[in-house]
């Protein structure tokens, strides 16, 4: 199981739309898209995913609970600058939750390419400095006003996750996903499981599995990430 895994979640956005944007950002950025598969066929079937290591995966999902739609990028370190970017063109709310060896996890949200709201259940794990860690204290308020969702209910989520920092991170996730609207399958996961685990264990769970899509790019000479 992977130490770190990551998701950009988008709240009332179209699959197909989110899949060109994807597409496009990683483009922009010169990579080539080079196949687009059922996430199905990949996860059960290595030999469908491109030969050797030079590629680059992206998992979209198909629409889930509320109107959102995830995504799992293969490097965790680009979600937020793919975050921001898919939020700016597609204008809708973007949700970037990560979690960390299971027992720590945090969210940022973004609207319009800038970021409306940070939280970490443990904030001086991301931050070096106190006044860094203040801003992953998480405001509900403005997590509420961007995603739609009860203030008091995101409150004690946030209050919730940190007083059980250090400890299994699910129940956490799973209050904020509550708050959202958010399937807490799609929540906590990441590009890797799709590929570690066995599709028929998790399969069943995910809101729309058979309509998940593997995206494979070819980066340019000399880079690997979107944020290189």
């Amino acid at each position: 199981m992977p130490d770190y895994y990551i998701g950009v979640h988008l709240r009332a956005a179209e699959a197909a739309r989110v899949r060109q944007a994807v597409a496009d950002v990683f483009r922009g950025r010169g990579f080539t898209l080079i196949a687009d598969n059922p996430a199905s066929v990949v996860a059960e079937d290595d030999d469908a995913l491109p030969e050797g290591d030079d590629w680059y995966g992206v998992v979209v999902s198909g629409p889930s609970g509320a109107g959102w739609v995830s995504v799992y990028v293969d490097d965790w370190a680009d979600s937020g600058l793919l975050a921001r970017e898919l939020s700016r063109t597609l204008e809708v709310p973007a949700l970037e939750i990560w979690v960390a060896e299971d027992v720590h996890w945090g969210c940022t949200c973004f609207l319009q390419g800038d970021v409306q709201g940070r939280f970490a259940d443990a904030p001086d794990t991301v931050a070096d400095t106190p006044e860094e860690a203040a801003a992953y204290a998480g405001d509900a308020a403005a997590f509420a006003a961007v995603l739609t969702a009860p203030p008091a209910q995101l409150q004690a989520a946030f209050a919730a996750a940190q007083g059980a920092a250090g400890t299994f991170a699910g129940p956490g996730v799973d209050a904020l996903c509550q708050a959202v609207g958010l399937p807490f399958e799609h929540a906590f996961t990441g590009y890797e499981f799709f590929f570690s685990d066995d599709p028929d264990d998790y399969g069943p769970s995910l809101h729309g599995w058979k309509q998940f899509r593997h995206l494979s790019f070819r980066p340019p000479a000399g880079r690997a990430t979107l944020v290189e």
